[in-house]
């Protein structure tokens, strides 16, 4: 489980972060969704968990099972980006990162070679590794791109590449994956494929996902829980029938007065 304590984050006299406490993960595989208006800081936050931003006050902390069973607390506020995601935590960002000029099956490769500490090898790049093109195979099925394992990444429609930033960031072992807008730029079309594929691996694999997202219609699908961020503060949080029954909510996201 990802923990928010406290958190508070100003830019100058704009508070982005006001004192927020959250949990991500209460129990293996939820799905959670932070929604709000444009300069809620929904992003600011998600900086903030991963380590982009340092937070002025408060803590994130980490808790852990390990494989005997025994739970521990990490506690991660001053842990840099790259050892947040060596703990577990690891982001998609709203616009792709991919290696444009390298396959699907490469840029599979390439994440489950940096996770798995091998990037350095003499064999870096090559196939040799019959443990990592195990992991690759699966990755290219669970998010239904074998199809496409020898496309050049540049070439692949916006679906299938956000398919595959997600995907490589699967390759990083997550227990937390954190979202910005997974749907950004999707075409209407795609957008159900995208996301049903995400969130059912992510429930496949236990992973704890936590998404940014302004289609509501998105959000009352597919979420197990809604955080809803207001000015900087948690405004409300629950199940996903909370935006259709809080009247305040409904008035800040949606506009809707009663």
């Amino acid at each position: 489980m990802l923990e928010a304590r406290n958190l508070r984050k100003s830019f100058g006299q704009l508070v982005a972060t006001d004192h927020v406490d959250v949990e991500f993960g209460r129990e293996p595989g939820e799905m959670v969704f932070i929604v709000g208006p444009n300069g809620a800081g929904k992003t600011t936050l998600v900086n903030l968990l991963t380590g982009l931003l340092e937070p002025d006050e408060g803590s994130v902390v980490l808790h852990r099972t390990d494989e005997d069973g025994d739970d521990t607390t990490l506690d991660i506020t001053d842990m840099a980006p790259e050892d947040r995601v060596k703990a577990g935590v690891v982001r998609s960002f709203q616009v792709v990162h991919v290696f444009e000029e390298m396959t699907v099956r490469e840029n599979l490769r390439t994440a489950v070679l940096s996770e798995q500490g091998l990037l350095g090898s003499a064999f870096s790049f090559s196939d040799e590794h019959e443990g990592v093109e195990a992991i690759v195979d699966d990755l290219l099925e669970r998010f239904r791109l074998d199809d496409q394992q020898h496309v050049v990444a540049d070439t692949l429609p916006h679906g299938d590449r956000k398919l595959l930033d997600v995907a490589m960031s699967f390759g990083l072992d997550p227990d937390v994956l954190l979202l910005d807008e997974p749907t950004s730029g999707v075409s209407a079309q795609e957008t159900d494929y995208v996301m049903e594929t995400i969130v059912n691996v992510s429930r496949a694999e236990d992973v704890t996902t936590v998404a940014i997202e302004h289609d509501m219609d998105i959000v009352t699908e597919h979420a197990d829980r809604v955080i809803a961020l207001h000015q900087g503060s948690v405004l409300g949080e629950g199940e996903a029938s909370i935006l259709e029954t809080d009247d305040e909510l409904r008035r800040v996201l949606l506009g809707v007065e009663e």
